[in-house]
């Protein structure tokens, strides 16, 4: 049944050079091959990991780095809206001061003319009533009795008002 065949034997010879062949020359090789492609996609898979991590980091300082911005901005703002605010009220304060002296200027000019024509008036009066009180008494008065007598009438019509 089994009988030895120098074919098969052969064969069997030529696989295991084959084998042995096909190992030093193409399964090492290979296997290099395939460890350094292994290795590189790993180092390629670290550096892109570190990359995103480097990513993230630079994110979170843009982030809060605009965050601050906002804030800054945020404040200046409000500076600036509170000093428009203040000074608008300065404006109005001196605005209100400066009518108050306008006004204040205007009732002294009113009560300097008032106190003028009042004088003019007394003196207006004097006059009429020193030529009224010589047609009615008809005779010559001494300036004193004439000033005294304008005097007291002066006194009075002032009492009048």
């Amino acid at each position: 049944m089994l009988e030895f065949n120098a074919t098969v034997l052969a064969q069997i010879f030529d696989f295991i050079i084959l084998l042995v062949f096909l190992r030093l020359v193409a399964y090492k090789p290979l296997a290099k091959l395939l460890a350094d492609r292994s290795e590189h996609i790993a180092s390629n898979i670290a550096a892109a990991e570190q990359e995103r991590q480097q990513a993230e980091q630079l994110k979170a300082g843009y982030e809060a780095e605009m965050r601050r911005s906002r804030e800054q901005a945020q404040e200046i703002i409000q500076k600036a809206t509170k000093a428009g605010e203040d000074q608008a009220l300065e404006i109005i304060e001196n605005s209100k001061k400066e009518a108050a002296k306008i006004k204040d200027a205007a009732l002294a000019e009113i009560e300097r003319e008032k106190q003028k024509a009042i004088a003019e008036l007394r003196d207006q009066v004097a006059s009429l009533s020193v030529l009224v009180a010589g047609k009615i008494i008809d005779k010559n008065m001494d300036d004193q009795i004439q000033r005294s007598l304008i005097d007291n009438f002066i006194k009075e019509a002032g009492e009048l008002q």
